[in-house]
């Protein structure tokens, strides 16, 4: 195309958008563009700002820094004086900034039409719909249905839920409800535990995935790392960490030794193992466990089912 071509397209087609614009009809509405003349308070145009929050991608609940430019948050890093994460973030947290700004989310008010349709209301409507639904409500049944909620705002849904006789529920995807369960029978408490892998020497982990999603993935893999380092200013040699579980993931890969049972096995490779303590005597046993160690299988009975020597087995137990 010579000069002269391109000038006789660039009019042809610059002179047809100006026709379309000038009939109203451009692809983006006019919209005003206002100055900060008078500027929000602790923002500066041009200069970061830095709020300190919590993550909740998962229930470890990292602490984060979020920076902040003209109202709008744009980056997320873990804030170094969180006593969980130590100023790191998982992926899942760096990604949380995306899930802010998706365009799918919640903007506004909305409820159901006649037509079944989702329809937006205004805030004001929307408050007067749902005084009157409480209000009809009350001595019926009112349920709060949240995440998991344990800071201030957990407590003002809850402080609500008494006031007008309804009930907090909380959905947690992420729930350890057998961990709890197990804590409960074994120690009393139904608690989540936390695991101190910086000062273990010996780490056998059973399918737990602890550098990955399992209760705080971030915190354990920095105090893994300080275990299972050469010299970490400890007294004691580096820890050796043994995962037991088919499927090598992340944190099996991280391990000095890697244990592969045939799938679902795992639980009686660890009764064997449990055996094996209570018959040699390896920890101090309580008074009834000889009846115990009676009932429960031993290496040799296992192996064949399991897809582990005996030996394997009895040496992992000691």
């Amino acid at each position: 195309m010579d000069r002269r071509r391109f000038l006789t397209v660039l009019g042809a087609t610059g002179g047809g958008a100006a026709a379309v614009a000038g009939c109203g009809i451009g692809p983006e509405p006019t919209e005003q563009l206002i100055p900060y003349l008078v500027p929000p308070e602790n923002q500066v145009p041009g200069i970061a700002t830095y709020y300190a929050t919590t993550c909740r991608e998962c229930a470890a609940g990292c602490g984060l820094h979020a920076k902040v430019r003209e109202g709008r948050v744009i980056k997320l890093e873990g804030n170094p004086e969180s006593p969980i994460n130590h100023g790191r973030l998982c992926a899942r947290g760096q990604a949380a900034l995306q899930g802010l700004y998706n365009p799918d989310r919640v903007t506004a008010p909305m409820a159901r039409g006649a037509d079944g349709q989702w329809q937006t209301l205004t805030w004001d409507d929307a408050i007067g719909r749902l005084q009157a639904k409480l209000k009809d409500a009350r001595g019926k049944g009112i349920v709060f249905l949240t995440g998991l909620e344990t800071g201030s705002f957990g407590e003002l849904v809850d402080s609500w839920m008494r006031d007008i006789g309804g009930r907090h529920v909380t959905y947690e995807p992420f729930a350890f409800e057998a961990l709890r369960e197990g804590n409960r029978l074994a120690f009393g408490t139904p608690a989540i535990p936390w695991y101190d892998f910086a000062a273990a020497r010996y780490i056998l982990s059973f399918g737990a995935d602890f550098m990955e999603t399992w209760l705080s993935p971030v915190a354990y893999q920095k105090a893994f790392t300080q275990a299972h380092a050469f010299d970490a200013g400890r007294a004691t040699p580096m820890a050796k960490f043994v995962y037991v579980g088919p499927r090598l993931g992340l944190t099996g890969m991280s391990a000095d030794e890697w244990i592969a049972p045939a799938p679902g096995t795992e639980g009686m490779l660890a009764l064997a193992m449990a055996q094996v303590v209570l018959s040699e005597r390896r920890a101090r046993a309580p008074a009834d466990a000889a009846r115990l160690e009676r009932s429960l299988p031993t290496p040799d009975q296992v192996a064949a089912t399991v897809g582990l020597p005996a030996q394997d087995i009895r040496r992992l137990a000691r």
